[in-house]
């Protein structure tokens, strides 16, 4: 992977696809990608100027539109809000398209069970200065910017037991500064790219170029998928080794990646972008 930005040399395997004649899907992560980082999550939307960029991909004729995240999907489509976008909430569990719904089986089966793990972190948070829990359909987020190195261990504690339970089948996802409790599915924000990519491909009927943007660790799922079948772009100034095949240092340089390829598909009206 590269140490350095790579959004030129994006742009310009973009532009290669397209001249072909190829369709993009461009899939991407909100929160790190689109929107910055910050220590109250629900305090996270999108800028006017990137909603406009994928707007403007979105009305592509042959574009399609996938947002995957994981907060909760009712959660995703109020921060967006742009029509026509395939939204994917609790990292790839659940999707809601312009024509389609998915929920996974297995975690509609964990629904009640991770209702009732919600209702006692949230009864524990009180204990725990700083910890906040945030409850969604499929998957529960404690998140924990403000604790202290030994309240982070008390939390653990809390979590292990909530999940040890008998016929309880839940997992664990540690992330940037939060953890989360998700069922335990063999699916992921990579098997639900690899989904998308094929109903898209059904479709459209044509070949299908896909760009996947991401800042997580859970993106890396997505990476190792889409291996060979998509450009990879790990978004973050960190040198971690990742599985992309590219970096881009910052969200200014998303949103001029973004703002290229809305002006490109705009002059030809080849392609088509998704965010995941």
């Amino acid at each position: 992977m590269a140490t350095v930005s790579d959004a030129r040399h994006v742009m310009t395997l973009a532009d290669t696809c397209l001249a072909r004649g190829e369709s993009l899907l461009l899939m991407t992560d909100f929160d790190g990608t689109l929107t910055p980082i910050v220590d109250d999550p629900s305090e996270a939307w999108l800028s006017d100027v990137m909603r406009g960029h994928l707007r403007s991909l979105a009305r592509s004729p042959r574009s399609r539109v996938s947002i995957v995240s994981g907060r909760g999907l009712d959660d995703l489509r109020r921060r967006v809000r742009i029509p026509g976008v395939t939204y994917v909430g609790c990292h790839g569990l659940e999707v809601a398209g312009p024509d389609f719904t998915f929920s996974h089986p297995e975690a509609e089966g964990q629904v009640e069970v991770l209702r009732e793990v919600a209702r006692a972190l949230l009864e524990r948070a009180p204990l725990l200065d700083g910890m906040r829990v945030e409850p969604k359909r499929l998957a529960v987020a404690v998140h924990y910017r403000h604790l202290s190195a030994a309240s982070r261990r008390q939390l653990e504690d809390e979590l292990a037991r909530a999940i040890l339970q008998d016929g309880v089948r839940l997992k664990i996802f540690h992330g940037t500064k939060v953890v989360e409790v998700l069922p335990a599915a063999g699916w992921n924000k990579g098997t639900c790219a690899l989904w998308i990519l094929e109903r898209t491909r059904r479709e459209l009927g044509a070949a299908v170029r896909a760009l996947y943007l991401g800042d997580d660790w859970t993106d890396e799922h997505a990476f190792e998928a889409l291996a060979g079948q998509a450009i990879t772009v790990r978004v973050g100034n960190d040198q971690r080794a990742s599985k992309a095949d590219y970096r881009v240092e910052t969200i200014e340089e998303v949103q001029g990646l973004l703002a290229t390829l809305a002006a490109r598909v705009g002059e030809s009206g080849l392609a088509s972008v998704g965010i995941l």
